[in-house]
């Protein structure tokens, strides 16, 4: 199973039914960002792009309007290629 999924422009509907809009809201600047998951992690990327790699794993790029989800027990680097915002909701 793969520990990163993206969701490329996700339906409106699909937004609406997590209730996107009222999730947190962070920025991020350039750089590079280790990360480490206990839990599931969904984002929702209005500004930005980067790409996400995780240990013995493929980059995954995302860019506007994609949906991230990253997995539990997940260890990654975050490399923000441009600034991002985004929504977030930890589950």
């Amino acid at each position: 199973m793969n520990q990163i999924l993206v969701e490329q422009d996700p339906s409106p509907m699909k937004l609406e039914v997590l209730n996107v809009d009222e999730w947190p809201l962070m920025k991020e600047a350039v750089g590079s960002v280790p990360r480490s998951y206990e839990h599931t992690e969904t984002s929702y990327i209005l500004e930005g792009a980067g790409n996400i790699v995780a240990s013995n794993c493929q980059p995954v790029h995302f860019n506007v309007g994609d949906l991230v989800t990253v997995m539990p027990e997940t260890e990654c680097v975050w490399n923000i290629t441009e600034e991002i915002e985004r929504h977030y909701s930890k589950g």
